[in-house]
């Protein structure tokens, strides 16, 4: 049996045991629309995907993940104050595994064979996990048989400030066999960082002008350190061709795909020049 058969063997046994509501006993459930859902404090948790599209291929190569939660009176809350309400280190450590859980149930087991997922750590928990970083989080992935590969960890870019931390967080989770992602303010921390840690993508900010005036520049030196440069917050339709022509691959927003609920598995074409 194939390591992909056996992982969708693994997530099927395991979304077929969950209850089919929230019963207080177990820490995740299936909703009715089929989604994963779980609690923490009084909100309920789902997950929403947003996709990185290969400019030149017109296609999703995997998808970073949000958690949108709901109070018990149905009323959206903000994931900023759903993790202000983890006033511990505790808190937000069990918080986190909480919503890591439930994007790696509600993706992958509809994403398809190829996919990617981004998953962003808050900056208050890479400080308070002294080391060994994502090994809980690669105990439940080795139990549905999850390659770590598949999952790439962002620093947010607070983190950046600390370039010799971050580096030691970074190699931390490449130790244990994730793919790594920076977020950066500027495109001008891309010399400095890769003086300290050269992570697998770079994520810089579309709607910022100073990152679209040395596009082609943040392009080229990423390549030539081997770092995938992915432009998020692309949220104009004639902004990707621009990209493309300044040698950028890799790219996220809304005028390319709003974040939603996972989908079944298709590789579904999510980009056109038209």
């Amino acid at each position: 049996m194939s390591t992909v058969a056996t992982a969708r063997s693994a997530l099927e046994r395991y979304l077929h045991d969950l209850p089919r509501s929230a019963d207080g006993g177990h820490a995740v459930w299936s909703t009715p629309e089929g989604r994963v859902a779980g609690r923490f404090l009084r909100s309920s948790l789902s997950s929403v995907f947003q996709p990185l599209i290969h400019l030149d291929r017109g296609r999703e190569i995997g998808h970073e993940a949000f958690i949108r939660s709901f109070d018990e009176t149905g009323g959206d809350l903000s994931p900023w104050n759903l993790f202000a309400n983890a006033a511990s280190d505790e808190a937000l450590i069990e918080l986190d595994r909480l919503c890591r859980t439930l994007h790696v149930l509600n993706y992958f087991g509809r994403a398809g064979d190829d996919a990617s997922l981004f998953l962003n750590v808050h900056g208050r928990l890479m400080l308070a996990v002294g080391e060994d970083h994502g090994s809980a989080f690669g105990r439940v992935l080795s139990a549905l048989d999850i390659e770590r590969r598949r999952i790439v960890i962002e620093s947010p870019e607070a983190m950046s400030s600390d370039l010799s931390l971050l580096a030691y967080v970074l190699l931390n989770y490449r130790y244990n066999g994730y793919r790594v992602g920076v977020n950066l303010a500027r495109g001008e921390q891309i010399g400095e960082l890769v003086r300290h840690v050269r992570p697998d993508f770079v994520k810089l900010d579309g709607g910022r002008d100073d990152t679209l005036r040395d596009i082609s520049r943040h392009a080229d030196l990423c390549a030539r350190h081997g770092i995938q440069l992915i432009v998020k917050r692309v949220g104009q339709d004639g902004l990707a061709p621009r990209l493309r022509e300044a040698g950028v691959a890799l790219a996220q927003g809304h005028a390319l795909g709003r974040p939603r609920p996972a989908t079944p598995a298709a590789r579904r074409l999510a980009y056109s020049e038209e």
